[in-house]
């Protein structure tokens, strides 16, 4: 089932998001360690326009690690990276074996690696407006895991690069706040450009107890429909054979097969996520979180559950 392989993209990003940066960061000669677990879990995606059920749940466990480094009270540096699982399945297996697709062993990979550089343009905590919230920026480059792409993937399997501007602003009544972020993020071809956007309010229960609820999203900037191009005009009028000298070949078949493969699809998707998190005595943040996806375009209809924690030391 080669559409599933952009599919995965959606989710090795989304873990990359949930658990990365933000526009608070760390302060001059302080680390922050972020460890994450995710386990994500699917039986339905959207397939362009249409839904579609399968017989057997695709399972993925992720863990990864997160450095942040602060160079200066305003530049930061990150790296990124973590190793993934996707679990054994058979995805089609209907009328006693007459409909059926093979099944796909356990398969494991270094996920993508995210190197960054990020720097604050505005502290909210040293404005003298009370209504300023604190902006950052980041740009970064993306290499690729060594998963194997075919016919599933722990991520699209491109190197590239992403530039990110990130919100936060604690209001400083009942305990509540707010964050955003905007990124765009460019790929080797034929994997599309993406908008990536997330926002989200929180509550702080009793000084340590945080409660958030938002969205996050991606809008593909290009790609082609999940149906085959063959099969979609004007890539349906092609019949370019060569008769009598290659007998059954397609030039337009193989054009197809070989330019324009299953992750350079469109893919769009908007979920919703909740989270719950505890920070103790040590300054150490813990975080349990949840996603679903609502809606989305060449996407897997995705539940997912994680947890990380943010650990600083001051060095």
């Amino acid at each position: 089932m080669k559409h599933i392989k952009k599919i995965f993209g959606a989710i090795f990003f989304l873990y990359s998001s949930l658990s990365a940066q933000q526009a608070w960061a760390p302060y001059e000669r302080q680390l922050w360690v972020r460890p994450v677990f995710v386990h994500s879990e699917y039986n339905s995606a959207y397939l362009a326009n249409n839904h579609s059920s399968y017989d057997d749940n695709v399972r993925i466990n992720a863990g990864s690690l997160i450095l942040e480094y602060g160079i200066t009270d305003r530049l930061t540096a990150d790296i990124s990276s973590g190793f993934g699982k996707l679990g054994r399945h058979k995805i089609f297996d209907r009328y006693f074996g007459i409909q059926t697709t093979p099944e796909s062993p356990d398969k494991y990979g270094v996920l993508d690696t995210r190197l960054g550089i990020r720097y604050k343009l505005i502290d909210e905590f040293d404005s003298k407006y009370f209504w300023m919230p604190t902006i950052s920026v980041r740009a970064g480059v993306i290499k690729k895991g060594d998963y194997d792409r075919n016919p599933q993937a722990l991520g699209d399997g491109a190197s590239g690069g992403d530039v990110n501007l990130y919100l936060a602003k604690d209001f400083n009544v009942w305990g509540l706040g707010a964050l955003g972020e905007w990124s765009y993020r460019k790929r080797q071809a034929p994997v599309p450009d993406d908008i990536l956007y997330y926002g989200a309010f929180y509550k702080r229960f009793l000084e340590n107890i945080f409660f958030t609820v938002g969205g996050r999203g991606q809008i593909g900037q290009g790609g082609y429909a999940f149906a085959d191009p063959r099969q979609t005009p004007p890539y349906n009028y092609l019949d370019l054979k060569v008769q009598d000298t290659i007998p059954g070949v397609n030039l337009a078949d193989i054009w197809v097969a070989n330019d324009r493969p299953a992750w350079g699809r469109k893919e769009d998707f908007h979920n919703v996520e909740v989270g719950l998190g505890f920070s103790d005595s040590f300054g150490n943040f813990y975080t349990v979180f949840y996603s679903k996806t609502l809606s989305g375009y060449n996407t897997a209809k995705l539940e997912t559950f994680g947890f990380a924690a943010t650990l600083p030391y001051n060095l």
